[in-house]
């Protein structure tokens, strides 16, 4: 599981060093990185964002929601590979589309990551800080911290 908050920069060829502790859980050296829904990137293990493709690829061809869906999802989907230090070249139109320039906050969420920049990220955390709502989001949840 990914989980943890992280603050990097991203050069000007677009490379940013993703956590070791992330790097660890990707197989091999590749992590694939795709559009994500609140302007954001996803990024998965390989094995992951697979089960994933399959899953789009079962949906219905005959609906334009889920063509558009599949073109976002799979289209704007990359392949990446670590370099020697642990960095991916994030690439050009996925940077645009997340509005990523210097600086990029990368966010664990369970079983994958998110890339965000980070006035981005302000303004999502911003729009869900109403701590009524929060309490009732997190009621929805049936969590036990008292053991198995």
């Amino acid at each position: 599981m990914f989980y943890g908050r992280f603050e990097h920069n991203i050069d000007k060829k677009g490379r940013m060093t993703v956590p070791s502790s992330y790097r660890e859980q990707t197989v091999g050296d590749l992590v694939c990185v795709t559009k994500g829904l609140d302007g954001n990137l996803m990024a998965y293990s390989k094995d992951k964002f697979d089960t994933i493709a399959e899953s789009i690829n079962s949906i219905s061809i005959t609906d334009p929601q889920l063509r558009s869906l599949r073109r976002e999802i799979l289209g704007g989907s990359a392949e990446l590979t670590y370099d020697t230090v642990g960095r991916i070249l994030i690439p050009t139109h996925l940077r645009k589309f997340a509005g990523i320039d210097e600086k990029v906050v990368i966010i664990g969420v369970g079983d994958s990551f998110e890339i965000w920049a980070p006035e981005r990220l302000d303004a999502e955390e911003n729009a869900n800080s109403d701590p009524k709502a929060n309490a009732e989001r997190w009621a929805m949840f049936n969590i036990n911290t008292r053991g198995n």
